[in-house]
């Protein structure tokens, strides 16, 4: 068999999964069950280009497609035509040398500086300026030959539109892997529009990429040396030079770029300013769901034990705030998850119990390639912090929150409500009430490695249904589409089989609302939808009918925003304390549905059960009309 050196463990770290995943992967045939738990050179060498080949389908599907290598145009807020073009060519070009990513750049750096007139004749010979002498350092830390390497884009002409180009070029010419375990993408121009920073002020970018940010909030009266770019990317450093140099068209430019980790605190230098040094302004678009390995995250855990979270910019975020001056402000593009999925809630907690000045606006879906919507979080120290002051995108709007009403356990800030709308919300939390948190087991679908193989559409003797999430209904199931022969010892992920065949509560989890219904039969799911089930004294009946209304559609909808009904979304909502009759008079609500099923008088049930619940939290007339003319269902 020849000799076996390389182990799962090496396929978990190339890859960055979980034991359980490669466990998984073997068990459902993607990978070859190792000989003593071992793989040849071949084997080993086989195993990972099947998965990030560009051609590769196994990782495209999963969120482990960050390895997937191939590459796209990343024109980062260019718009000219022209310019498009042209690092279209300068891409292609790139394709067909045999020169690396760092060599291209350095030419096409020198090429631009050229373009602006910025390098002096024979600079390499005789260096005058810091960029020069910044030039020669760069290549002979890598060791380039200069002559050779300059010439490989000499024959372009880069145009100084304080555009990054050479960021652009960068990005497109990565694979997508590499910028998806960093979460790297870059920030639209349209988005700091309106951001004025003052003449004399320092100017701190803590994961400054290629510089984009600062080239459209800067002035070019600014002083360089108030500039200050960190990053954990060599290349990405070298970029934001050249830019700065660029953008104030000054050889000479004085901006402090050194490489600094804000997660994990390495190569902390600080420009030997000391670690009490504080910044008037930091704005940066940190990394959003960066992946670690779970060594990494052990370490981030104890790290920031009060934080409990391995979230990339919730620790950035944190370490920013140390770092700004008396009077600073700070600025963050952040995904709109950070204000209401339990995840982020100790950091939520600690600007609350703070009571941190916050400024939230709303951007939507504003980031190229990200499906979650955004947000920009701004803080500064010179206003009061009275509320938090939540603008919509569009409409300008202005909510404000008060921070004593953000409650626990995870302090969600349900910034898409209204005012009116948050009066309502509250008024729906001061009725006493339980909630699921620490009190239900929660389950996902089976996951099973191969839906084409596993998945029959004609039942047999030897087969049961399982159910999509698109099969469940408001309180009842579909007919089901597919059928299985549960075999939970080759599938991919199954929960304990003991979960499935029990009473329980089933969801969609992709939806934008909650639409769940009671299982009696113990059914299968298939991972697009999940389950819990109460451990606590409350009646199911009585939690489906609640989460299937319109008022408890509502409370989602404003305090949620997601297309993904989330565990945490599920241990927010209220249960109220009830007496056996109200009990009883939802348990008869929804048993009409299941009778219902038959006689179709469906809506008038649906009208009758809305009424009873608002009836539960006293809302008069006009706050249930609020949420029939919003939930339209």
């Amino acid at each position: 068999m020849g000799k076996k050196n390389h182990f799962k463990h090496d396929i978990q770290t190339v890859l960055n999964v979980s034991p359980a995943t490669i466990n998984n992967w073997i068990k459902t045939g993607l990978i070859p069950r190792p000989y003593k738990n071992g793989f040849s050179e071949d084997e080993f060498a086989k195993i990972i280009n099947d998965f990030t080949s560009s051609d590769s389908s196994k990782l495209k599907g999963r969120a482990n497609r960050s390895l997937v290598k191939n590459n796209y145009i990343c024109y980062l807020g260019i718009t000219e035509k022209e310019i498009k073009l042209q690092l279209n060519k300068a891409v292609e070009f790139y394709k067909n040398l045999s020169f690396s990513i760092d060599e291209s750049i350095f030419s096409i750096s020198v090429a631009s500086l050229n373009s602006s007139g910025l390098l002096n004749y024979n600079w390499f010979h005789h260096p005058k300026t810091k960029i020069e002498f910044f030039l020669l350092e760069w290549a002979e830390q890598k060791q380039f030959n200069i002559e050779n390497v300059i010439k490989l884009y000499q024959g372009f002409s880069f145009p100084n539109n304080d555009d990054d180009f050479i960021g652009a070029f960068y990005q497109s010419v990565q694979s997508v892997s590499s910028k998806s375990k960093i979460g790297s993408y870059y920030t639209p121009a349209i988005l700091m529009e309106d951001i004025q920073i003052p003449l004399g002020k320092t100017v701190l970018d803590p994961c400054c990429g290629s510089g984009g940010i600062f080239l459209k909030v800067l002035d070019k009266k600014h002083q360089s040396n108030q500039i200050f770019a960190w990053d954990i990317d060599d290349t990405a450093l070298k970029i934001c030079r050249i830019n700065l140099c660029l953008f104030f068209n000054d050889p000479n430019a004085a901006p402090n770029i050194e490489k600094h980790d804000l997660i994990f605190g390495e190569n902390i230098n600080l420009f030997k300013l000391g670690n009490n040094y504080k910044f008037d302004y930091i704005i940066t678009n940190p990394p959003w769901g960066s992946k670690f390995s779970s060594s990494d995250k052990e370490v981030l855990l104890k790290k920031y034990p009060f934080l409990s979270t391995t979230e990339s910019f919730s620790i950035i975020l944190y370490n920013s705030m140390q770092q700004l001056a008396e009077n600073g402000s700070l600025i963050f593009f952040l995904p709109h998850s950070f204000l209401n999925v339990s995840t982020h809630n100790s950091i939520r907690k600690y600007l609350v119990k703070q009571k941190i000045p916050l400024k939230i606006k709303l951007l939507g879906n504003s980031f190229r390639g990200v499906m979650s919507e955004a947000i920009r979080l701004e803080i500064s120290k010179k206003t009061m912090p009275e509320n938090i002051q939540v603008i919509t995108n569009y409409s300008q709007k202005t909510l404000s929150i008060s921070f004593d009403s953000l409650r626990e356990p995870d302090y969600i800030i349900p910034a898409t409500a209204s005012n009116r709308d948050f009066d309502l919300i509250n008024k729906v939390y001061n009725k006493e009430h339980l909630l699921l948190k620490n009190n239900a087991k929660f389950a996902l679908g089976v996951v099973t490695g191969n839906n084409g193989k596993h998945l029959l559409t004609k039942p047999s003797a030897n087969t049961e249904p399982i159910f999509r999430g698109k099969d469940i209904c408001r309180f009842r199931f579909c007919q089901p589409v597919f059928h299985i022969e549960f075999n939970p010892t080759i599938y991919q992920q199954v929960a304990p089989v003991v979960l499935y065949r029990q009473q329980k509560i089933t969801y969609r989890f992709i939806s934008d609302r909650i639409v769940c219904a009671l299982d009696s039969k113990d059914r299968l799911l298939l991972n697009s939808a999940n389950l819990f089930i109460p451990t606590l004294s409350y009646p199911l009946e009585t939690i489906v009918t609640l989460f299937n209304s319109k008022l408890y559609t509502y409370i989602y909808k404003k305090m949620f925003h997601s297309k993904k009904v989330l565990k945490g979304h599920l241990e927010s909502l209220p249960l109220p304390l009830l007496n056996a009759e109200e009990h009883s008079r939802l348990k008869s609500l929804h048993d009409r549905f299941i009778i219902n099923e038959v006689n179709h008088n469906e809506k008038a049930a649906y009208n009758d059960l809305n009424k009873f619940v608002y009836s539960l939290f006293c809302l008069s007339n006009e706050e249930a009309d609020i949420i029939e003319t919003d939930i339209m269902i």
